[in-house]
């Protein structure tokens, strides 16, 4: 299996550092040939788990930093440094982006068109998980400029909103 683990000094304001993980599941999806899941995996055309993206974000002497980490799925080899210099430079574009100003609605404002064109799932029945258990059950309706995930429920009348932090999304057959 292989792994692919950098650091990423985003000059971006703090609350938008969240799009960080986001904007490399994208860039990873792109150097894969693959598209993405809801929030930062990254699957074949197929559904078929390709990647997992993980950000940790932290603060030191030198300012904000992201530890970011590509790990392949089981049996798949991954080129640690082609994945690593596709997320640096998609990440470099939306820093320059959000310096303009075209995040002013939230950080994933000028990654967002490019995040729904790659991915997998929209419009399609999922569950909301967290710790194994199905909360909710419904179909994915959007992602918003925070990344966050809209579900409409079964019941047609409600829909929630699922941050990556409270739970995830798996989809259902």
């Amino acid at each position: 299996m292989g792994v692919a683990s950098f650091t990423l000094r985003p000059a971006v304001p703090m609350g938008h550092v969240t799009g960080t993980p986001f904007v490399c599941a994208l860039a990873v999806a792109r150097a894969l040939g693959g598209r993405v899941i809801w929030p930062h995996g990254v699957v074949s055309d197929e559904g078929a788990p390709l990647a997992a993206v993980r950000g940790r974000a932290g603060y030191d002497d030198d300012g904000i930093y992201v530890t970011c980490e590509v790990a392949a799925e089981e049996g798949r080899e991954l080129d640690a440094a082609a994945v690593e210099a596709a997320a640096r430079a998609a990440v470099d574009a939306w820093v320059t982006d959000v310096a303009a100003g075209r995040a002013a609605a939230g950080p994933l404002a000028p990654v967002l068109g490019d995040y729904f064109d790659a991915l997998l799932g929209m419009g399609e029945k999922v569950e909301v998980v967290r710790g194994g258990r199905a909360l909710a059950r419904g179909t994915l309706a959007g992602v918003d400029v925070w990344g966050r995930a809209t579900v409409r429920l079964d019941d047609g009348a409600r829909e929630i909103e699922v941050a990556p932090e409270q739970a995830e999304l798996r989809r259902v057959p």
